[in-house]
């Protein structure tokens, strides 16, 4: 199965950062899947899909003290709304994507990383290292929403 990861983030927002250092991480050690950082503009992602069967969304996720993970519909039930005036939540971006696209991945993950801060990264080494195995575990198809 083809598979795209697309990771989300500000690298100069504090903990907005977390799906940038897991690319980071992953950028050189991921073989079964294309990835790609985004910064903060899920609308790139119409732009760069090559009709892959699985995509996999790694950001930062407010209100969680865990990493999260969501699978197809389940994505699509979070009322995540923007809190800024020229941004759109990457959760709002990937609903028009889906109804517009004419082809449109057949499984999603969403995997939310913890974040508390716009102005300091508060999350760990650790946190990253869970975030990476949650990807890993979806690529040998192990892992379930959770």
């Amino acid at each position: 199965m083809n598979c795209l990861i697309i990771f989300l983030g500000n690298t100069l927002a504090g903990d907005d950062s977390a799906g940038y250092e897991v690319y980071m991480k992953l950028k050189n050690t991921v073989k079964e899947a294309r990835m790609e950082y985004l910064g903060t503009d899920f609308f790139k992602f119409y732009g760069i899909y090559e009709g892959e069967e699985k995509l996999i969304i790694v950001d930062a996720v407010y209100g969680s003290d865990d990493i999260v993970h969501f699978i197809n519909e389940d994505i699509f039930l979070i009322e995540d709304k923007s809190e800024g005036a020229h941004f759109l939540a990457a959760i709002e971006a990937l609903k028009i994507l889906k109804v517009v696209m004419e082809k449109f991945p057949k499984e999603v993950h969403l995997i939310g990383i913890p974040a508390k801060s716009f102005e300091e990264v508060t999350y760990d080494k650790k946190i990253i290292d869970e975030a990476t195995e949650k990807i890993k575990e979806i690529l040998e198809g192990k892992s379930s929403s959770g």
